[in-house]
């Protein structure tokens, strides 16, 4: 038997199952980024992966640095799993499972009397019924989400320009230290944070990149 040619098969097999093992490794190691849609990721809160999410990280969320201390229960200048806001990481999934639960009957629609039993969707009813039939379908309630969000979109953007030139006292079109220690001071200790160029100024770029307004 020639040993030679039957070595040089299993070392070609050999090296096909560890290229597949890494690639497999590869699409399983943990990521610092989430999906955020098609082609598109965000970066996630707890950037480093550590569990918990301390000052530095939620000063890239405004919105969460401004309620930091309040929700750091035990004042360790971390929130960990239980001093999370309950909504974050709620998604498209969630809002889909609790259509689900509401469907008692099974028919994919949620009927009337379904409905009444979370009163928001039941005072919502007609509005999301577009055609009229007595049932709520998933595209209904797709659009309808879609469309809210589009109004609190377009809410926050306007109060963004109010509180914005409030800040601006002189009307220059960023707002410095002082003026945001002065007229917006849940934002001041985010400052620096939101500051990237360090020039000391904060443009309405700036706190929309970092999702202030929204």
């Amino acid at each position: 038997m020639n040993h030679r040619k039957t070595f040089q098969p299993l070392l070609l097999a050999a090296a096909i199952v560890i290229a597949a093992g890494s690639a497999f490794a590869a699409t399983q190691a943990p990521s610092t980024e989430t999906k955020a849609g098609p082609g598109r990721h965000m970066p996630r809160i707890d950037s480093n992966g550590d569990g918990v999410i301390d000052k530095a990280e939620a000063a890239a969320h405004p919105r969460l640095a401004e309620k930091f201390d309040t929700l750091d229960k035990n004042r360790d200048g971390k929130l960990d799993a239980s001093e999370r806001p309950s909504r974050m990481g709620r998604g498209h999934g969630d809002r889909m499972e609790h259509a689900v639960r509401l469907d008692t009957d099974g028919d994919g629609r949620i009927s009337r009397a379904e409905a009444a039993a979370q009163p928001h969707l039941d005072e919502r009813f007609a509005e999301i019924d577009s055609n009229r039939d007595g049932y709520l379908v998933r595209s209904e309630l797709r659009a309808s989400s879609e469309k809210r969000r589009a109004e609190r979109k377009a809410q926050h953007q306007q109060q963004f320009e109010q509180e914005f030139k409030g800040a601006d006292r002189n009307a220059d079109g960023k707002l410095s230290r002082a003026e945001v220690e002065s007229n917006m001071p849940r934002l001041a200790e985010s400052f620096n944070f939101l500051d990237e160029d360090r020039d000391g100024q904060l443009t309405r770029q700036d706190l929309e990149h970092s999702g202030r307004h929204r």
